[in-house]
């Protein structure tokens, strides 16, 4: 009989690097449906957004090595270069089989140069800077199927080192709890609660003053104006301390701005409408059935523009007056397009498959 010593040692020992609370919530879901023979250490990095939502979610089996760098690309590099420093010695003194990341150069260039198997998942080929620094030295990458396998093989990766999986990365948290959120909405739970998510601005490839925190004034303005008849709840989810201040400053009296992080899954199930700034709330918005607006003109979102637009599961808005043009359609009629909006999306994620499960079994078959 095996001793519990020698059957620990039979498990496949797998670090995963954890950088953004879209992160946090893929990886539970991996700790959550992770085969019993395969063990998962996390590690994150200090970073106030993230911290708040770790504590949420009770992530178990994590430590913090390093610091987000801020805005500023000195600031980047350095906080960058001290993390490998520090992960180099975690690495170290850990019999890891592999790594992985959803694209952490720290996590990549450190697995490289310890010989480590390094996996990325990640459906955001836009992240140009961190994507070169990453995806070369990836063993394979896991992406959703609506992102072009060229779209990868141009950082470098040869196209049988890209592994698609039919589903959308969203559904790794929202597979367990669709059918509720469901139910829920067809017993006519929604509320008219507008969610306005503010744009990533530390992001690299975010153009300054071009996310929706430069006109959310006039959008605020445009709902109220269209509520007046049935007035709607504005909540603005902010991503950073920063934002929260500015929101609450400026919004105090017309919207309400959440007092830390939140796991807006539940948030969005119940609202009318989310306009989102940035990629992830948008597309739970979507697999669940909620209308919803992505502005994001920084750049095009290749799972956007190849799915969540072309099967009307999100409306599109690249300048400030189509915002609100597309704005006021949805709520002038929004009891229509609740009802439009859950039915696609219920026949959109008929055929998705698990990208936990994906995962799982081409590292195991490596």
């Amino acid at each position: 009989m095996q001793t519990q010593k020698a059957k620990k040692k039979n498990k496949t020992k797998i670090w995963v690097d954890v950088l953004t609370p879209k992160q946090a919530l893929f990886t539970k879901a991996m700790i959550e449906r992770a085969p019993p023979n395969v063990e998962l250490v996390l590690t994150t990095r200090n970073y106030d957004e993230l911290n708040k939502f770790l504590d949420q979610l009770k992530l178990e089996t994590i430590s913090s090595f390093g610091k987000h760098g801020g805005p500023r690309l000195e600031d980047k590099l350095v906080a960058g270069v001290q993390r490998m420093s520090e992960l180099t010695s975690f690495v170290l003194k850990n019999n890891f089989d592999c790594s992985l990341s959803f694209i952490s150069p720290e996590a990549a260039r450190v697995s490289f140069g310890l010989g480590l198997r390094h996996y990325i998942c990640s459906d955001s080929p836009h992240a140009n800077a961190s994507s070169r620094l990453s995806v070369p030295l990836a063993t394979k990458l896991f992406t959703p199927f609506p992102v072009p396998k060229e779209k990868w093989t141009q950082y470098g990766l040869k196209a049988s080192q890209v592994a698609s999986y039919h589903a959308l990365d969203p559904w790794a948290w929202l597979l367990p709890r669709r059918k509720k959120e469901l139910s829920q909405k067809r017993k006519g739970g929604s509320q008219n609660t507008v969610l306005i998510r503010l744009d990533e601005t530390y992001a690299s490839y975010m153009k300054q003053g071009s996310g929706i925190s430069s006109i959310v004034e006039e959008l605020v303005e445009k709902i109220k104006a269209i509520g007046s008849s049935s007035s709607f709840e504005i909540v603005i989810i902010p991503r950073y301390d920063e934002q929260r201040s500015w929101a609450k400053e400026k919004f105090a009296n017309s919207c309400t701005v959440p007092e830390s992080t939140i796991d807006g899954t539940e948030l969005i199930s119940k609202a009318s409408l989310l306009i989102g700034g940035g990629g992830t709330m948008t597309q739970e918005a979507a697999l669940l059935g909620v209308p919803n607006i992505s502005y994001f003109p920084s750049t095009k979102l290749d799972v956007f523009e190849n799915y969540y637009f072309p099967k009307k599961l999100s409306a599109k808005a690249s300048t400030p007056p189509e915002l609100i043009r597309e704005t006021s359609k949805l709520l002038g009629n929004i009891e229509e397009a609740k009802t439009q909006f859950a039915k696609r999306a219920q026949d959109a994620v008929k055929s998705f498959e698990d990208p936990v499960k994906f995962i799982f079994r081409e590292i195991l078959k490596d």
